[in-house]
C-alpha cells in the first residue's frame, strides 16, 4: 500500500504546534512596547532594539529548549531562504511606504513631519499585516486572522484620530498592540503548558 505523504502540510502543523507556545506574541509585544518609547522623547529602551536583533536567535533557542521542545519534541525544518525572505520583506517595507508617501501627498497635497507621525500607525499595521500573512501561510494558525484585524483597524483607528501631539498616535497604537499581543502569549503559553505537558523519558518511572 502506498502512503501518499504532504510535506507541505506535514510542515505546516509542525509549525503550527510550534507557535502556539506563546513566544512570537511575547516577543511582538517587548519590541512593540519598546519602540513606543523611542516616540516619548525619552527613548531609555531603544538600545535595546539592537541587543534583541543581535541575541534573537539565543532567546528563541534558550526559550525552547526551556518550555516548548521538552513537551512537543524537536524537529528540524528546512529553513526558508534567508537571502529571498529578506529581499522580499524590504520590498514589502519599501512599497507601503512610498504607496503611503503617495496617499499623503494626494490627500494633503503636502508631505510634513507632522503628516507621517499621523499616519505611521497605519504603515506599521500594514507591514505588521505582512509579517502576519506570512507566518499564516506557514502555520496555518486562524489566530492570525485576528491579529490582522488588530493591527490594521488599530493602524487606521489611530491614523484618522487627531492628536495634539503628532507623535502620540503612534505611541499609543503600539503601546495597545504591545499589551494585546503580551496578554495573548501569557495565554497561548499557559494553555500549551496545560494542553502539552512535559513528555518523560522513559524509564523515569
Amino acid at each position: 500500500m502506498t502512503v501518499k505523504i504532504d510535506l507541505n502540510e506535514m510542515k505546516q502543523r509542525a509549525n503550527k504546534l510550534l507557535s502556539q507556545d506563546g513566544l512570537m506574541e511575547l516577543l511582538m509585544g517587548a519590541i512593540l512596547f519598546v519602540s513606543s518609547a523611542s516616540f516619548s522623547g525619552k527613548p531609555m529602551f531603544t538600545p535595546f532594539l539592537g541587543l534583541y536583533v543581535v541575541f534573537l536567535n539565543s532567546i528563541l533557542e534558550g526559550f525552547r529548549k526551556r518550555f516548548t521542545y521538552p513537551r512537543i519534541g524537536y524537529v528540524k525544518l528546512a529553513d526558508d531562504d534567508s537571502k529571498e525572505t529578506g529581499y522580499g520583506i524590504l520590498t514589502f517595507v519599501g512599497t507601503a511606504g512610498v504607496i503611503l508617501g503617495l496617499f499623503i501627498y494626494l490627500a494633503y497635497g503636502t508631505i510634513s513631519g507632522n503628516l507621517i507621525y499621523k499616519w505611521l500607525p497605519m504603515l506599521i499595521g500594514t507591514i505588521l499585516f505582512g509579517a502576519f500573512q506570512y507566518t499564516l501561510s506557514k502555520t496555518v494558525d486562524n489566530i492570525y486572522y485576528i491579529y490582522i484585524l488588530a493591527v490594521l483597524g488599530g493602524g487606521l483607528a489611530f491614523s484618522l484620530k487627531d492628536f495634539s501631539d503628532p507623535k502620540l498616535g503612534i505611541q499609543l497604537y503600539m503601546l495597545l498592540m504591545s499589551g494585546m499581543f503580551i496578554v495573548a502569549g501569557i495565554i497561548r503559553f499557559v494553555l500549551f503548558r496545560k494542553n502539552h505537558p512535559v513528555k518523560e523519558a522513559p524509564g523515569d518511572e
